[in-house]
């Protein structure tokens, strides 16, 4: 067998030598994250409670959850700790760092995560009601 040979006028790929230049190729994200519609049904989301209130959870990953807070002035800029109680009444507790805010939303850096357990059972629980025709991850 023969290889062809290279075509002088054809450019070669680019090399990607730095670790900068690879670090853009692949995903920024160390952890799988979940995400929940924001149409979904209340009685398939799990109960994210922060200081005796209850939140909309957007999304989870080991290291960290984003929610929706109707009053930002309810909750301070500091660690906020709270549980996070799945439809199979598993119960879990997290602390996390707030690191960003918007107009509804906190994103917490989690100082105490959630295990990895927790987040590929979600997974799992999700693509099932999705198969269902329960949820959509679609506008309808």
């Amino acid at each position: 067998m023969t290889l062809p040979k290279p075509n002088p006028n054809q450019q070669a790929a680019p090399r990607l030598s730095s670790d900068s230049a690879t670090a853009d190729l692949v995903n920024q994200r160390e952890y799988v994250r979940i995400y929940y519609p924001l149409d979904c049904p209340k009685k398939y989301l799990p109960e994210l409670t922060i200081r005796y209130h209850t939140y909309q959870l957007l999304d989870i990953s080991e290291a960290g959850v984003r929610f929706l807070v109707p009053r930002m002035n309810l909750l301070p800029d500091d660690i906020l700790k709270g549980t996070i109680k799945f439809l199979d009444e598993s119960v879990i507790e997290f602390s996390g760092v707030v690191v960003r805010r918007t107009k509804d939303q906190i994103a917490l850096k989690l100082i105490v995560g959630i295990p990895y357990s927790y987040i590929s059972s979600e997974q799992v629980r999700l693509r099932m009601l999705e198969s269902e025709g329960e949820i959509s991850y679609f506008k309808r």
